[in-house]
């Protein structure tokens, strides 16, 4: 279905396709990728470029850019958590991009200030892991699709969108498996195309979305960039 500002949206029946644990959705991240993959056809073996926000969204990269034959990048981002509940977010951060929310004026600027420094350092570590002996390519005047295994808030993609705009892409996109209403409205403005699965109250739990839902390793991360490094070398 194509909205009126011209983002495509859309759903499938995904209980059909297997039997799934605990009426979960999507069984995990593989299967959540080769349903999504199924919306994003037009883009096998064309030029665009899969970024994953890691590092859950690694694995739904990895499986993306297999099935699509495309090259698979990263941009790391965090969340910027409330003081007082660890819970919250206030915002979220990547190497040149910085969110925070504006509703609680409550919280000390020093407070956000040494959060973003402290994020930033650690997110500048990362990538110094992800990319040790290799350039990440130019994004200028190509199709970004941007992918994450969830888009609850929007806080972290913003912040990747915003990075990747500053570099002159030819379009954004942005595929996740699951989003909220809440989320999509917060990200609609800045993309050109969103693509999902499926669509869910907000805050739904994580639980029913994914039966299987690991934690993710920087080493996995690599190891899964290099796969596909190795496979388009």
């Amino acid at each position: 279905m194509r909205s009126n500002n011209g983002l495509m949206y859309g759903s499938v029946d995904t209980r059909s396709t297997m039997v799934l644990q605990n009426d979960a959705i999507f069984q995990n991240r593989k299967h959540a990728a080769v349903l999504l993959g199924e919306r994003l056809r037009e883009y096998d073996n064309s030029d665009a470029i899969i970024v994953a926000v890691p590092s859950g969204g690694i694995h739904i990269g990895y499986h993306l850019a297999q099935s699509l034959h495309l090259p698979l990048e990263v941009i790391p981002c965090k969340k910027i958590k409330h003081p007082a509940d660890y819970n919250k977010t206030i915002g979220a951060v990547s190497l040149d991009s910085v969110i925070i929310h504006e509703e609680d004026n409550s919280i000390p600027q020093d407070y956000i200030y040494h959060q973003i420094q402290l994020l930033q350092h650690v997110i500048r570590r990362q990538s110094n892991k992800y990319y040790k002996g290799h350039a990440q390519p130019s994004f200028r005047d190509r199709t970004i699709i941007l992918v994450d295994d969830l888009l609850m808030t929007g806080d972290t993609l913003l912040t990747t969108i915003r990075t990747v705009r500053k570099q002159q892409p030819e379009k954004i996109i942005v595929a996740v498996p699951n989003v909220t209403p809440e989320a999509t409205r917060s990200i609609a403005d800045e993309i050109d195309e969103i693509i999902y699965v499926t669509i869910e109250p907000n805050n739904p739990v994580t639980g029913n979305l994914y039966a299987e839902f690991p934690e993710v390793s920087d080493e996995e991360v690599i190891e899964l960039l290099q796969r596909v490094r190795n496979e388009r070398a």
